[in-house]
């Protein structure tokens, strides 16, 4: 079992608060659920989500689309600040990059997206994860 750290503040952010009690539900299903990786972007169909909280993420998808990217034909899900949250060192950074490497889709998006804080890690050689087809961020 992974151990994943969620802040308490958490009840008390306002767009936490506007959420639905669904939405509050498959907010912290996606962000705890066993196929989430180091970089929170893994490989989860909507007939796994369905099954696991009793209703189609697409219910709740309108509020939790500014922070969670659903790509059903890929069967894949994101969750763009999972890293940011969880991210404590050096070692976790290489750990979410090389959970992403052999896809340069994911793996473009979630540097640019967190580009800020592979910055404060400068021993980090970032160019090691791009290939022919990706341009460097």
């Amino acid at each position: 079992m992974t151990y994943r750290k969620i802040d308490t503040c958490i009840w008390t952010d306002p767009w936490v608060e506007r959420l639905t009690p669904n939405a509050k539900l498959a907010f912290i299903y996606l962000w705890t659920n066993d196929y989430c990786n180091q970089a929170g972007f893994y490989m989860i169909s909507k007939n796994r989500i369905k099954f696991d909280l009793g209703y189609c993420i697409d219910i709740v998808y309108d509020e939790l689309k500014t922070k969670v990217e659903l790509f059903p034909e890929k069967d894949m899900v994101w969750i763009k600040n999972f890293f940011r949250h969880q991210c404590q060192n050096s070692k976790f950074a290489v750990a979410a990059l090389n959970s992403l490497k052999k896809d340069s889709f994911r793996l473009k998006r979630f540097i640019e997206y967190n580009q800020w804080i592979f910055n404060g890690y400068p021993e980090l050689d970032l160019s090691k994860y791009f290939d022919d087809n990706m341009v460097s961020v």
